[in-house]
C-alpha cells in the first residue's frame, strides 16, 4: 500500500509544479532547492532539464509494471499531460494548456493507483 502511494508522488508533485512565470513561486522553488544545495538548478537550461527530469519520473512510475495494474491507459493519458505541461509552459505559453496538462497527469496517477479487479 506504501509503495502505491509512494509511486503516486513523483506524478503529483510534477504536476502540481506551477507556470515558471508565477513570481510567487520562484522563492518555493529557491529554498526547496537552495536547502538541497541544489540553488544552481534555478537558473537558466538548468531548470528546464530539472522540469523535464520531473516528468521523466512521473511516467516512469505510471509505465511500470503498468501492463500487470491498470494497462498502459494510465501511461498515455500522463503522457499526453506531460506534452501539454512542456506545450503551454515553454511554446505556447498558455495557462490553460498547462493546467489541462497537470490535470490529466494527476487523473493517470490516480487511475493508476486504482486496485484493478482481475477476478473476471
Amino acid at each position: 500500500m506504501l509503495k502505491r502511494i509512494l509511486s503516486t508522488l513523483p506524478g503529483i508533485g510534477a504536476a502540481l509544479l506551477p507556470n515558471a512565470t508565477c513570481p510567487a513561486c520562484w522563492p518555493i522553488y529557491a529554498g526547496i532547492l537552495s536547502s538541497l544545495g541544489l540553488g544552481f538548478l534555478m537558473t537558466g537550461p538548468y531548470f528546464y532539464v530539472f522540469i523535464g527530469l520531473l516528468l521523466s519520473i512521473s511516467l516512469f512510475s505510471l509505465a511500470y509494471k503498468a501492463k500487470i495494474r491498470r494497462g498502459y491507459f494510465p501511461f498515455i493519458v500522463g503522457l499526453i499531460g506531460a506534452t501539454l505541461i512542456i506545450a503551454g509552459k515553454y511554446y505556447s505559453l498558455s495557462e490553460y494548456i498547462f493546467y489541462s496538462g497537470a490535470l490529466l497527469l494527476i487523473i493517470a496517477s490516480i487511475w493508476n493507483n486504482i486496485p484493478a479487479n482481475n477476478n473476471r
